[in-house]
């Protein structure tokens, strides 16, 4: 058993590696995932996997089965599942668009420019060919922080913490198949941008809502071209 982790810490820690493998498509969707074998890929006991793997169920990264012996699998990827995450996603940000006008001006100036600066950068890596799928995703992701960190409060950060990364996942393993769609992603940051520059709460929350919801409809047409993945 590991000692470089600390006991209390050990959970977290199981919990944080596999989110992060079930994201990235290294557990594949469908794929079976045993305690034991976990533990032993970790170097941790057994009681720390356990908890890690039933907050994974209750958030929805992982799939129970029914029955006395119950096993586990990763969530497969349906579209009617990303129609309704993507969705979500985009109600929860708009959520927190909505405390926009209770900032100070000079903070409403601050989270414009901070939002402004990310999509930048996300632009920049998608007009560069061959694009670094991986930092575009990491940008994008870094782009709508910059909107919802300063603004939501802490219910709904647990909120977002808890949708964004069944949503992180199907941008993750579709991703690939959607580069020539980036650029129009790129363009539905910008349109975000304005309306926070311009101080326009509910344009933001309406940018905001359009972006996520364009984002889904391009996944759900690449799950239609090539078929839901771990759906059995």
């Amino acid at each position: 058993m590991t000692t470089a982790i600390p006991r209390g810490a050990r959970s977290a820690h199981v919990y944080e590696r596999l989110r992060d493998l079930i994201v990235r498509g290294r557990l594949a969707p469908g794929g079976r995932v045993v305690e034991q074998e976990v533990a032993e890929r970790m170097g941790v006991g057994r009681t720390p996997v356990r908890e890690a793997l039933q907050l994974l169920v209750k958030e929805g990264l992982l799939v129970a089965s029914e029955g006395g012996r119950r096993q586990l699998t990763v969530a497969p990827l349906r579209a009617d599942d990303a129609a309704e995450l993507f969705g979500l996603l985009g109600d929860l940000e708009a959520a927190a668009v909505r405390g926009l006008p209770a900032l100070t001006p000079p903070a409403r100036t601050a989270l414009a420019a901070g939002a402004h600066a990310a999509s930048q950068a996300f632009a920049h890596l998608v007009r560069t060919a061959p694009v670094d799928l991986e930092a575009a995703f990491v940008a994008r992701k870094a782009f709508h922080a910059s909107i919802t960190d300063p603004l939501a409060g802490p219910r709904l950060a647990w909120l977002l913490s808890l949708v964004r990364p069944q949503v992180d996942r199907y941008e993750w393993l579709y991703g690939a198949l959607l580069q020539d769609a980036l650029a129009l992603a790129a363009a539905e940051h910008e349109a975000v941008v304005r309306a926070l520059a311009a101080g326009d709460a509910s344009g933001a929350e309406a940018a905001v809502r359009a972006s996520w919801k364009n984002a889904g409809a391009r996944v759900g047409g690449v799950i239609d071209r090539i078929g839901e993945r771990g759906a059995g």
